[in-house]
């Protein structure tokens, strides 16, 4: 056998194998999925009570600094833990605000671009500060809790 019919010989061997690599590597890659946008740590950094709440303004500005954490397997809402949560994620718009809500999406800072509203369910209970989250990505997000919207922005 002479040097050439070598080298196509090895060529042919390691192409399979770098082949076989390069689909294993896109595969593996497609595999892993993003985190949705809303997962992680929120802090409360403002509270915007629009007209009837259930808060008071002192109980509303208690809630200030507290944290949201979200992820696909737990959340922790306020110190409240969520098991086996569910999210429901919707798109709407700033005429759907007015109505669900009751207030304008421009007075809480939305643009007139889809809104995401994400509602957390919970296996282990009822509703509470954090189980719905108003946000365009990027601009502006908002959990309501009886009747008062809280300003939360995501920690790094």
């Amino acid at each position: 056998m002479n040097i050439l019919s070598h080298l196509k010989r090895f060529w042919r061997f390691h192409g399979l194998i770098a082949g076989a690599i390069s689909i294993s590597v896109l595969t593996l890659g497609c595999a892993v999925q993003d985190p949705a946008f809303f997962e992680g740590t929120w802090v409360v950094t403002q509270a915007y009570q629009p007209g009837i709440s259930a808060h008071s303004a002192t109980e509303a500005n208690d809630v200030l600094g507290s944290s949201l954490v979200y992820h696909a397997d737990g959340a922790q809402l306020n110190q409240q833990a969520c098991e086996s949560p569910t999210y429901t994620e919707e798109k709407i718009d700033s005429d759907q605000i007015a109505t669900n809500f009751k207030i304008e999406g421009n007075a809480l800072g939305f643009d007139d671009g889809k809104i995401t509203q994400v509602e957390l369910s919970c296996a282990n209970g009822p509703q509470a500060l954090g189980s719905v989250l108003l946000f365009q990505e990027h601009n502006v997000a908002y959990t309501v809790f009886d009747g008062t919207f809280f300003r939360i922005e995501k920690t790094i």
